[in-house]
């Protein structure tokens, strides 16, 4: 801060230095052009080879190339009353499931609006 005295009247002033300037510009910046949260999806391997077919693989491929989506595949989710009957994914934590592969993954894109 700077105080500049003139007659009767203090006038404060901000000085910033370029740093801070740039770190101001940044933030209002990223309020305004504010970008998506990312998507966090879990498969489960036995439940992907359950239910997945060439056609819907390649689909999936598509999907998941998206730069908003980060995904992981375990081995096992721990979901297996739930693995043998539909096909599911953990998206932000929470399950999803569909009727098949591809209502699933209607689901998913749902998700990126």
């Amino acid at each position: 801060m700077h105080f500049v005295s003139g007659s009767d009247k203090i006038n404060i002033t901000n000085i910033y230095s370029s740093n801070e300037r740039s770190d101001m510009m940044k933030n209002l910046l990223s309020k305004v052009f504010s970008k998506k949260a990312k998507i966090q999806i879990e498969f489960c391997q036995n439940n992907l080879d359950r239910f997945l077919n060439e056609q819907t693989i390649a689909d999936y491929g598509k999907f998941l190339k998206n730069p908003r989506i980060q995904y992981k595949e375990y081995e096992c989710l721990s979901e297996c009353k739930l693995c043998k009957k539909t096909p599911y994914a953990k998206v932000n934590g929470q399950i999803m499931s569909g009727q098949d592969s591809q209502d699933l993954l209607n689901k998913l894109y749902d998700e990126l609006k």
